[in-house]
């Protein structure tokens, strides 16, 4: 069902690879010829590529290179040699040298992850200064000064996205950006013998900086923060175009048996659209998250977790008591000497008895509320509490050991009961891990890396608000006997760049590079752009969890441990949302009434049928928050009078309300694929298409074929 994906789907729409009948080849700019002349008598080879304006549906135009006559598979579209390109390496042998050994909290990696991007700024600053006496003075001069990403929106174009999280974010990367920007140009006015004055502005530092985050090269056999003449040209799309390596001693890293095979040895099980080769896979900013987090910070004051030590202290007290009142003994009436002193000597053998037992019962009761604690702490040391379930079983586990504990302590159970019955919740926490781990690693690819205490993870894990101030950047102690850059700075061992494709494209079509598997987000905010029918989008739902819970155990952890008040989920077009259908199981399941395979696996028609209907609830609700329509979207694509910043934006909110009707879509044809097989019709007479399928039947069932071969093996077992 490969050539189903919706992958494929979508670049059909897109008509991706086809002749774009709205390009123009217009002359291309003079700065730009004078560029591509000088790289060309330097080695650059173009072939079958050239400059062209495209545009977008409302008229919008921008750059690109659109294919001269048809283009093949394994064709090598352009060659640089190494020497063209321009690497962070250039920046640290360069004059500036000195001041990054001087001031490390600004460019050493050893205080700041962006260290690269700034040390590459001033150098670009310090090169574009110097005009047409720099040798990287066309490759600067043709950096277009009209282009921007969303962390340098204006407020109201930031508005157009309407969503808060990704509008605080960028401002929090443009005031990292002022923070850093600043401390740059209090260091460089210390160094007029390197820096003109007027050249170090807010104005062309975000022109160089927006270059720098957007148009770089960066892993995948590059070792530095890369700039590529020419290739900067490429516009992004979800096409198989990569960069290769020619060496002098070897041959290049992909080689023609690859770069014409859509399937490889070893990955024949993989969807075709997941092998296109990506340029930023391992750079920095590759995680598609946002830091939306809101904890809950009051009090909750309805359960108070057990204190053994306290049950102890009053537990002597009243024992003591008791003695006292015991112990005293008067004689009786007429009572002869020698019976009062015998009845003292049999009241103080009781006391040394009772004193005995109060004893060997506080011990007992010390091992079995340890055992309680032991259970508790296996918890806390393999769990998450934060993640999207667990806090609905850990509820339940801490609500069954506290009756246990209570019941015994109550003498309505007998310690050997419980025992018992703790030894039955421990066995059920191994299980809990051990299938919260698998669904984890097998089917949200989230692999537990557990070197630490994961619940340590979780409360440890804090947010980054960075430096706000100048001072506070450059008050970072520094130990000048210190390396805080490395020794040798290597140089890149190929001899030659090049752009390959692994798709053909016709002639008059766009011809784009896949810079990484990025969704809208990203792109948003390291390209100002965004993607209609982008395979790689995904926007985060939110869902309110608190009024779920039924324990109240479960209700003070959250206050206790100041966990998110939200539970995220991720909604893509290439999965289902699993998180959301399990968190929905979670809200319906009860210990020792459901069984722990039945979270994570289709095992009980009952509970997933109940589980579904709450997502689509929760979806469906979501989805009415919004206040535009898909159809709505789309027609403002064509407004004339729509700028750029409100055209991607328009993108942005579109694509998101595309995921949210994909995602309702796949659960309704879920409930009603289950409601057929409840109702008795055999498993490939229940999957046929159903009215919620529209003309994407095979992509969805691509899409639902792990959900639904779980179905089909409940089918089998249950008969």
């Amino acid at each position: 069902m490969k050539r189903h994906s919706i992958g494929k789907k979508f670049r059909k729409i897109k008509a991706l690879k086809k002749a774009d009948p709205h390009a123009i080849i217009p002359e291309a700019p003079e700065q730009l010829q004078q560029y591509i002349k000088e790289l060309t008598s330097k080695g650059l080879k173009i072939n079958k590529v050239q400059y062209a304006m495209f545009q977008t549906k409302n008229g919008l135009r921008y750059p690109g290179l659109i294919a001269t006559e048809p283009i093949k598979s394994k064709d090598t579209l352009v060659s640089l040699p190494k020497e063209l390109l321009l690497t962070t390496r250039h920046a640290f042998e360069s004059p500036l040298k000195q001041v990054f050994m001087e001031f490390p909290q600004l460019f050493s990696p050893k205080f700041l992850p962006q260290w690269e991007d700034y040390q590459f700024l001033a150098f670009l600053l310090y090169e574009y200064q110097k005009g047409p006496e720099s040798k990287w003075h066309l490759l600067i001069s043709n950096l277009p000064r009209d282009i921007d990403y969303a962390v340098f929106w204006r407020p109201e174009d930031q508005a157009f996205l309407e969503d808060k999280y990704l509008v605080k974010l960028a401002k929090k990367q443009r005031q990292d950006f002022m923070v850093a920007f600043k401390t740059l140009k209090f260091i460089t006015d210390k160094y007029r013998n390197l820096f003109k004055p007027g050249i170090v502005t807010e104005e062309n530092a975000i022109w160089l900086y927006t270059h720098i985050i957007s148009r770089s090269f960066g892993g995948q056999g590059l070792k530095y923060v890369t700039m590529v003449p020419f290739c900067e040209l490429f516009n992004h799309e979800q096409v198989d175009v990569c960069y290769d390596f020619s060496y002098k001693d070897r041959s290049s890293n992909y080689d023609d048996v690859f770069m014409s095979k859509k399937i490889v040895k070893g990955q024949e099980d993989v969807d075709v659209d997941d092998l296109s080769l990506s340029s930023s896979d391992h750079s920095q900013g590759s995680e598609d998250d946002i830091s939306d987090s809101e904890f809950v910070m009051d009090d909750y004051d309805e359960y108070t977790e057990f204190d053994f030590d306290s049950f102890k202290e009053f537990s002597y007290r009243n024992f003591l008591e008791n003695q006292r009142k015991m112990s005293d003994i008067k004689p009786l009436p007429n009572e002869e000497q020698e019976e009062f002193y015998k009845r003292v000597q049999n009241q103080q053998l009781l006391l040394n008895k009772l004193r005995k037992e109060f004893h060997i019962k506080l011990n007992i009761q010390r091992d079995v509320f340890q055992l309680a604690i032991d259970c508790k702490s296996f918890l806390f040391k393999n769990i998450d509490f934060g993640d999207n379930y667990s806090i609905f079983f850990l509820g339940q586990v801490f609500n069954v050991l506290d009756t246990t504990i209570s019941d015994y302590f109550e003498d309505e159970k007998s310690s050997a009961k419980a025992r018992e019955d703790i030894k039955k919740v421990q066995i059920t926490c191994t299980v809990y891990k051990d299938y919260l781990y698998g669904f984890l690693n097998n089917v949200m690819k989230k692999p537990i890396q557990q070197k630490i205490n994961m619940f340590a993870q979780k409360i440890g894990r804090k947010i980054i608000r960075g430096f706000e101030t100048i001072e506070q950047v450059l008050s970072q102690p520094v130990d000048r006997k210190s390396e805080y850059y490395k020794s040798d700075w290597e140089i890149d061992n190929f001899e030659n760049f090049h752009m390959r494709t692994r798709d053909p494209f016709e002639k008059g079509a766009q011809v784009y590079f896949c810079y990484s598997r990025l969704s809208n987000r990203q792109m948003l905010l390291k390209y100002g752009m965004a993607l209609e029918y982008n395979k790689y989008d995904s926007t985060f739902l939110r869902v309110e969890y608190i009024k779920y819970l039924k324990n109240k155990e479960a209700i003070w952890m959250v206050h206790r441990f100041k966990l998110n008040k939200f539970k995220r989920f991720k909604l893509k077009y290439t999965v289902p949302p699993y998180d959301l259908i399990v968190f929905c199981k979670f809200v319906n399941w009860t210990l020792y009434v459901n069984s722990t395979d039945t979270l994570f696996k289709i095992k009980d028609f009952n509970l997933e049928r109940k589980a579904l209907s709450l997502a689509l609830q929760i979806l469906v609700e979501e989805n009415a928050s919004f206040k535009e329509t898909i159809e709505e979207l789309e027609k403002q694509l064509f407004d004339e009078s729509v700028g750029y910043h409100e055209y991607f934006a328009i993108v942005y909110r579109l694509e998101r309300l595309r995921i949210y009707r994909h995602n309702i879509n796949l659960i309704k044809i879920c409930i009603v694929v289950l409601d057929r097989i409840m109702n008795g019709v055999p498993f490939q007479e229940a999957i046929k298409k159903t009215e919620y399928d529209n003309d994407l039947y095979d992509t969805n069932r691509h899409i639902l074929q792990m959900y639904f071969d779980q179905m089909k093996s409940l089918v089998q077992l249950s008969k």
